[in-house]
């Protein structure tokens, strides 16, 4: 994640939406009154390179911090900063919670699992990985029963990334899903989830497969994430080899809507052939 103009807009802009909602922030204009931005560091720092043209095509091809110089043992003060800044906006994005307004306005009704709050969350990923018994209850009376996929969905370790693009991938996720003919249970979200819910989730509900689309673990380039999961029929054994993968879900990586009909396509895929993960 690069802490420019554009970068710091979009973060006063969600926090905007955060404190007025969406139609108060849409209302207000953004001014960074000229403020004292990051410089550029990455391919600046080290002066003339020996290839320039590598030099252009290496930057092109990754966000990562590469031929971001140094002076002396240590990182110039751009690249420190940048640093700082990334790892807070990765913290935060760990800490935060989904929206629940945002839940409303998709019509996606709310379960927890047995963590009662991020903390705890945090500290035990098994208790992110089980439904409490007050869920169970609310998804046997609310969802549809034996769907050939049951839809999803968690905060995972970035709810901020589902709070910034769950709008775009879940309307396009279930266009995608009715163009492919695909019998769809209710979708509804776990909050302090981890990805093995599913399993039980999909058990619960007697459905053929499960699709659980979840923040990703933020690194010091991107905090907003998704990681959509799928799984065929997983037995109480279930393991990580068993189920399969589409991440990177964000506008710098793949895209929300294209990453809707990638995952659309895995699921046919997986419903003809009656099995996910590894065996395939």
């Amino acid at each position: 994640m690069s802490v420019d103009r554009k970068r710091i807009e979009e973060m006063v802009r969600a926090a905007l939406v955060a404190e007025l909602g969406g139609e108060g922030a849409a209302a207000r204009e953004l001014d960074s009154g000229g403020a004292l931005l990051i410089a550029p560091d990455r391919g600046v720092n080290l002066g003339t390179a020996q290839d320039p043209a590598a030099m252009k095509a290496m930057l092109a091809a990754t966000p990562a911090r590469v031929a971001v110089g140094r002076t002396g043992s240590r990182y110039r003060t751009n690249t420190m900063l940048r640093f700082r800044a990334d790892h807070a906006a990765a913290k935060d994005a760990v800490m935060s919670e989904v929206d629940p307004e945002l839940l409303k306005r998709l019509g996606i009704f709310e379960v927890m699992t047995q963590a009662p709050d991020k903390r705890v969350f945090l500290a035990r990923p098994d208790l992110g990985r089980v439904l409490s018994d007050a869920a169970r209850g609310t998804i046997l009376a609310q969802c549809q029963k034996a769907p050939q996929l049951q839809v999803i969905y968690g905060d995972g370790l970035s709810a901020a990334a589902l709070n910034q693009h769950l709008e775009t991938f879940h309307g396009a996720l279930m266009r995608e899903l009715a163009a492919r003919a695909i019998r769809v249970g209710t979708p509804f979200f776990v909050r302090h989830s981890r990805v093995k819910v599913m399993d039980e989730i999909a058990r619960e509900l007697d459905a053929e497969a499960a699709l659980f689309t979840c923040g990703e673990r933020p690194g010091l380039g991107f905090a907003d994430s998704m990681s959509a999961y799928y799984i065929y029929k997983p037995p109480a054994g279930a393991s990580d080899a068993d189920r399969e993968v589409v991440s990177n879900i964000n506008p710098r990586g793949l895209d929300p809507v294209r990453a809707a009909a990638t995952v659309a396509d895995s699921c046919v895929r997986i419903l003809r052939a009656k099995k996910s993960g590894v065996v395939l």
